[in-house]
């Protein structure tokens, strides 16, 4: 009653320097650590109290407050309330602690099993002078420090999962040291030594504050089942939870594998199936739902050599087939690895499908029980590979001659992956036919020309089908449309010199025709404004018994036209049957000019034009004088000098010659004739033209 009077009873004194330390402490899990409050003052001190608060990882030791070096008589007293440590110095005469600073009390802590660095803080703090009067003080913390080291696992569950035997398999998990001292880990106590659970860890293992460090399980099955086993982590960590539950199914490996294949596109496959098994496999059952690109051949499944007295049935319904393979003395297939069986299909279509059991069993004894111990099935791809026919709709022969072979190259490509085979080609027009043989085999990614034959000679259009039958399994039948059309060569051919500007211009018709022709016609598109129609129109022995005229039909159009009142005919053949003229009205400029024959009719009995050609330009070209060119054949030679000669001697005149203007004569020398045919033979002889 005493001491909380004086305590509270204390005023207000001088300010100074006064600090209250606590003071620090370690140990280790469970251990009573000793807590010293200090004192530093300028002042004098008579009374101390210090409240502290209580942390969960460490407890206060009931009556172990004593008092420092620095007591002169004082008392202590220490408890804890309302989750705090209270520690009390005073003394009932007021006396001043001794000195000026050091120890004044301690206390004692019994720490926790958590490492832990937990500060001491003051959260009251009374000092008191020898008046009773209350001194400013300030307080600076400690710490309690609990180390050890802890073990912390990134699982407390290693599971291999489902692992076939005979093999070896390796997890890691992860040690991570959550305390304060380092972790010693020695070893790992594995529960049942006989469920082929070991370590290559290396230990000891030394994981510092902090750290971490890596540990592996390896387990190698020999047996199916299912494992559950510890495994105890031996480290002295704080925290007892060090065990680690290690699961794993084992299982024996039994696979069947379809192996891939690859064929053409209607022909026979072999599909082969493996198996590797660790079990004695005594029989089977297997179930295929086919895709409609495989035909399977009815009792074409064979076992293999690894086969006993195993009998095989297998059968189809619809889409779905079904093989079973039994021992009728419960014997097993021999061998543990390869080929089960085959069987065949044929393949249709040319798309790659995927073949893969719905449904497998491999019948084995275990335990005395039968059992379907497949372990897993694997599909492959049957590629089918087929030719892909390709070629026009359509072949258009043209118009072609009856005097010429009617043929024309029908392109045929295989963009496939296997030969095309043209096995048969059909014509619904008994006049076509093909020149090669069959049947014709085309490459993948090649072509082929085939040549189709019309033999109708017949002047008629004509036309037809092509069925090109092959082995390309999405298209069996191709169809191509023929046309075409065969004609008489009946045709016209203008043909004329180059003429010097004085010059008529002489035009020869010739024609070359397969039909008799009585009569024809054309119109002649000319330059009138230097030339016009003449009435010289001349026709050759073609044309005997065929009379000819001409009439104006336009400004600048003639017509000629043959006709004869006797049934008269031009002959098949070809030759000259016409020559016309136009002459000059006025003098042309030197250039290239043109004709346009058009609206031709070539008329036979039957009164059918048989015209084959089409309309005609003549190309014909106005020149300039070529000096001693008195003939006017485009040279100068001889034949000129002998001309001119002769008119010098008067056996021609010079309208006889026929480019007069050509010899240029020198006005008033009366031998200027002699000398222009020396000219010119001399030019002739030296092969020099005069300019």
């Amino acid at each position: 009653m005493m001491l909380s009077v004086l305590l509270l009873c204390f005023g207000m004194g001088a300010r100074a320097d006064n600090v209250v330390s606590i003071g620090t402490a370690s140990g280790a899990p469970g251990d009573e650590v000793t807590v010293s409050i200090g004192l530093q003052n300028s002042d004098a001190v008579s009374s101390l109290q210090v409240s502290i608060p209580l942390d969960e990882r460490f407890s206060f030791v009931d009556g172990s407050a004593s008092l420092g070096s620095r007591g002169n008589g004082h008392s202590v007293t220490a408890g804890v309330k309302d989750g705090e440590i209270n520690i009390m110095v005073y003394s009932l005469g007021l006396a001043a602690l001794a000195g000026n600073e050091g120890e004044v009390v301690t206390f004692r802590l019994k720490l926790g099993n958590q490492p832990s660095d937990i500060a001491l803080t003051v959260s009251k703090l009374i000092v008191g002078d020898t008046g009773g009067n209350s001194l400013s003080a300030t307080a600076q913390s400690g710490s309690v420090s609990i180390r050890c080291a802890k073990a912390q696992y990134s699982t407390m569950t290693v599971d291999f999962g489902s692992v076939p035997i005979r093999s070896t398999y390796t997890r890691n998990f992860t040690v991570t040291n959550v305390g304060n001292e380092p972790l010693e880990v020695t070893g790992l106590a594995f529960q049942n030594v006989m469920t082929k659970f070991s370590t290559s860890t290396q230990f000891p293992l030394t994981v510092a504050a902090g750290g971490s460090a890596s540990l592996n399980i390896t387990y190698a099955p020999d047996e199916r089942g299912t494992v559950s086993e510890t495994v105890k982590v031996l480290c002295n960590s704080i925290s007892k939870l060090n065990n680690i539950s290690l699961t794993a199914a084992p299982f024996a490996v039994n696979e069947l594998h379809v192996q891939p294949a690859s064929g053409y596109s209607d022909e026979t496959v072999t599909v082969a199936l493996n198996m590797n098994n660790m079990d004695a496999i005594s029989g089977f059952q297997f179930e295929f739902n086919l895709p409609e690109a495989l035909e399977f051949v009815p009792n074409s499944f064979v076992l293999s050599g690894r086969k006993q007295d195993h009998v095989v049935v297998s059968t189809v319904a619809n889409g779905l087939l079904r093989i079973i393979g039994y021992s009728p003395s419960d014997k097993s297939l021999t061998g543990e690895d390869g080929e089960l069986g085959t069987m065949q299909f044929v393949l249709r279509g040319r798309n790659n499908v995927t073949l893969k059991p719905s449904k497998a069993v491999l019948s084995a004894t275990i335990n005395n029980k039968v059992e379907n111990v497949c372990s897993e099935v694997y599909e492959a791809e049957i590629a089918i590979l087929s030719p892909s026919i390709s070629a026009s709709s359509e072949l258009d022969f043209g118009s072609v001659s009856v005097t010429e072979i009617c043929e024309s190259p029908l392109n045929i490509c295989n963009y496939g992956n296997a030969p095309l085979i043209i096995n048969r080609i059909v014509f619904d027009n008994k006049q076509m036919s093909v020149k090669e043989a069959l049947p014709l085999t085309i490459e993948p990614w090649n072509c082929i020309d085939v040549t189709v034959v019309y033999s109708g000679t017949e002047q008629k259009s004509f036309t037809g089908t092509i069925q090109i039958y092959s082995n390309d399994p999405e298209q069996r039948l191709w169809n191509v449309t023929v046309s075409g059309h065969r004609f008489a060569p009946n045709t016209l051919v203008f043909s004329s010199a180059d003429i010097y500007p004085t010059q008529d211009l002489s035009v020869n018709v010739s024609m070359s025709n397969y039909d008799a022709i009585n009569g024809l016609q054309f119109d002649v598109e000319y330059p009138s404004a230097y030339f016009e129609p003449t009435e010289e129109l001349v026709t050759t022995q073609r044309a005997a018994g065929l009379s000819v005229s001409q009439r104006i039909v336009g400004t600048n159009v003639v017509r000629y036209f043959f006709y004869s009142l006797s049934d008269a005919e031009i002959a098949s053949g070809e030759g000259e049957i016409f020559t016309f003229k136009l002459r000059t009205t006025s003098t042309p400029p030197v250039g290239n000019y043109t004709l346009k024959i058009t609206n031709v009719k070539l008329g036979t009995s039957g009164m059918e034009n048989k015209y084959s050609g089409s309309d005609l330009i003549r190309y014909f070209k106005v020149k300039n004088y070529l000096l001693g060119d008195v003939n006017g054949d485009g040279r100068v030679d001889e034949v000129d000098a002998q001309q001119i000669m002769d008119v010098s001697t008067g056996m021609l005149s010079l309208g006889d010659l026929a480019v007069p203007e050509a010899i240029n004569v020198p006005g008033g020398n009366p031998n200027a004739l002699e000398v222009n045919a020396q000219i010119v033979l001399d030019y002739s002889v030296a092969s020099v033209k005069p300019w």
